[in-house]
């Protein structure tokens, strides 16, 4: 983009700074001025010239010497080379902006795929928990938990740290079955996967639970 507006440009400033000190030289009578103008046109006179000279411009690069040679003969043209600086840095600062704006949309989306990458890992971790917990209080392997057997996980030591865990007290117990049974007196893999899933970690979502029963 910088090249095409110092393109752009390069062709203006032959037409309206090149081609008038052509006309300038060829008029006066001088030798001394003629030099001078001859001096400064070694810097402009082609296309390639001028594009060189307007990113000497653009980067501070010690410009306001042939400026000042070139304003002697057109006093005006000092706006052609600042309107360039305007215009160039302005394009430079949203290329600029573009870039930072990329780079940041792309870590969000680079953050937002680790999250969810996080997550999906979390999620699998605790359903294999749940699963275990599950495996271990079905003691007739029925696929289905009783209440014998539903009772039984919360007086056994290891299982009453894992229930703690999940947010799940001893005093829990019976109101826990009550929530995750379906109402035929047995909590079935599903109701209890589904109900834990749904429940653990935060006590308000054991009463949002409460309320969906």
């Amino acid at each position: 983009v910088i090249l095409f507006v110092t393109y752009a440009f390069a062709i203006l400033g032959v037409l309206i700074i090149v081609e008038p000190m052509q006309r300038i030289h060829a008029d006066l009578t001088n030798s001394a001025d003629k030099q001078r103008i001859e001096e400064t046109l070694v810097i402009l006179d082609g296309l390639d010239k001028f594009m060189f000279t307007l990113i000497q411009v653009l980067i501070q690069d010690s410009f306001h010497a042939f400026m000042r040679e070139i304003v002697h003969f057109l006093p005006g043209s000092w706006m052609f080379f600042y309107a360039y600086i305007a215009i160039a840095c302005l394009v430079l600062m949203n290329l600029v902006t573009a870039i930072i704006v990329e780079n940041a949309m792309e870590q969000s989306n680079l953050d937002h795929v680790l999250l969810d990458a996080e997550n999906s890992a979390k999620e699998k971790r605790e359903m294999k928990n749940l699963n275990n917990l599950f495996n271990a209080m079905d003691q007739d392997a029925s696929g289905t938990l009783s209440w014998d057997e539903f009772q039984l996980s919360f007086a056994d030591a290891d299982m009453r740290k894992r229930w703690r865990v999940l947010d799940f007290q001893p005093e829990d117990c019976k109101e826990l079955f009550n929530l995750l049974d379906g109402g035929d007196g047995e909590i079935e893999t599903s109701e209890f996967f589904d109900g834990l899933s749904r429940m653990k970690g935060v006590a308000q979502a054991k009463d949002v639970f409460r309320l969906q029963k």
